[in-house]
């Protein structure tokens, strides 16, 4: 159970987003700027934003770096959204930081910040605390307008553009490639890391934005890293474009002498050393087209557990699932998934169903879960992933078919893997022969 402090945030999701920077540059003049001088990543993206910080993390932990990444959302436990490479961020210390921060900040200022803005003063605080050498910031929403975009980025990430939060972002690939272009900074190097048909149509806005603000643009590209990790040889494509664009993140980073710790190296070391499992292994990749097993008692399954959210995200998955040879050409496999309500499920569908054999679909405990209403899927709506899951396991049609899928957000892979975890299901994760 989380304390009290930490469930009172969770309140503040009533507020929804609130774009700007007003109310966090505010907060953080209020409670002095720690970590604004501490060498950083600012990391955007429709997509792959999550493994493209996990390979930060991982890479600068393996090269002898003291890191700190903050990353949302989280999957089980709030505390995952404040990693520091060698310790633990304990409840313990967020609730102190909590208290003090609100201690610091009118009542009305702190009324008005957002969920989200609040996790990242807390995150400035933690690595201010644990003296962090580098830190790595997940953009949030968007890029201009993310709370994260206070702090000035020694190198900066765009991951991809795809059409998501048309809402807050723009009905174009090129309006969302000019919200995301906000992270750039004058005479600083922005790595764009677009590779699909998408990001050709926002490439140039992309460039277009640099020019005008004096940015550098870096092509994310495959640097030549030796012979394969075990874990980099049987990822899909899209994780290894994510994988080299962080690579190129870094050796620009390391070029530049921002971090005396890291050199290129360090680097080569870091990734000669990326499967070792004392290394931090980042909540940010799991989830990731990622192959578990579960057991309970006798029975047992393989299931291809991915977060993707959007048609983007789906578009990727589905190539991947060929690609890898999970599900081969011409095959299908049977499905949970849970999409939110305020996602594209119809174009999420479009672009995955035809590796789909059987569909069950499952609502999660969130007012943006699933209405009985939306048949933008076909399939059954299971009040939850436990009755989804029973109702899975009883199906005979399903038991000759491996691995299952489950997918639709970060949210619903969370809920699936709490409920693993609270029912008393092994989870292991595989690494592809």
């Amino acid at each position: 159970m989380e304390p009290v402090e930490i469930l009172e945030l969770f309140d503040k999701r009533a507020t929804v987003i609130k774009p700007g920077l007003e109310r966090i540059t505010r907060a953080f003049d209020m409670i002095g700027w720690p970590a604004r001088r501490t060498p950083c990543f600012v990391v955007a993206g429709t997509n792959g934003k999550g493994s493209t910080c996990g390979f930060l993390f991982r890479l600068l932990a393996a090269a002898g770096v003291r890191v700190g990444m903050f990353s949302s959302p989280h999957l089980i436990d709030f505390r995952e959204r404040f990693s520091i490479s060698d310790a633990d961020v304990s409840n313990a210390i967020l609730v102190n930081h909590i208290k003090s921060i609100k201690k610091m900040l009118p009542e009305t200022l702190w009324a008005e910040l957002t969920f989200f803005e609040i996790n990242t003063l807390i995150a400035a605080r933690v690595f201010d605390e644990f003296q962090t050498d580098v830190n790595v910031w997940e953009v949030g929403l968007g890029g201009r307008l993310d709370c994260v975009n206070v702090f000035d980025a020694d190198v900066a990430i765009i991951t991809s553009i795809g059409l998501d939060h048309q809402e807050y972002l723009g009905t174009t690939h090129e309006q969302i490639a000019q919200e995301k272009a906000g992270i750039m900074r004058p005479g600083k190097p922005i790595v764009w890391g677009g590779v699909g048909s998408s990001e050709r149509e926002a490439h140039d806005t992309i460039l277009d934005c640099a020019k005008k603000i004096g940015a550098n643009v870096i092509l994310s590209k495959k640097y030549e890293i030796g012979p394969p990790s075990k874990l980099l040889a049987h990822y899909p494509s899209f994780l290894l474009n994510n994988f080299h664009t962080a690579m190129t993140a870094l050796n620009v980073f390391a070029d530049s002498g921002a971090c005396p710790k890291l050199s290129r190296g360090s680097l080569s070391k870091a990734v000669a050393d990326f499967d070792k499992p004392e290394l931090p292994w980042p909540v940010t990749l799991n989830g990731r087209f990622e192959l578990i097993t579960v057991q309970k008692g006798d029975v047992r399954q393989d299931l291809l557990i991915d977060v993707c959210h959007n048609p983007h995200g789906a578009r990727a998955l589905n190539h991947a699932l060929e690609e890898t040879g999970v599900v081969p050409f011409g095959s299908k496999r049977p499905c949970l998934i849970c999409v939110l309500s305020d996602k594209d499920a119809s174009g999420i569908w479009a672009e995955i169903r035809g590796k789909i054999s059987d569909v069950i679909r499952f609502k999660i405990p969130s007012s943006r879960s699933w209405h009985d209403q939306d048949h933008r899927i076909e399939g059954p709506m299971m009040e939850s992933f436990q009755s989804a899951w029973d109702l899975a396991l009883s199906r005979k049609s399903w038991q000759t078919q491996s691995p299952w899928l489950i997918f639709g957000s970060v949210a619903a892979v969370g809920d699936v893997l709490s409920y693993f975890r609270s029912d008393g299901w092994s989870v292991v994760r595989k690494v592809r022969d």
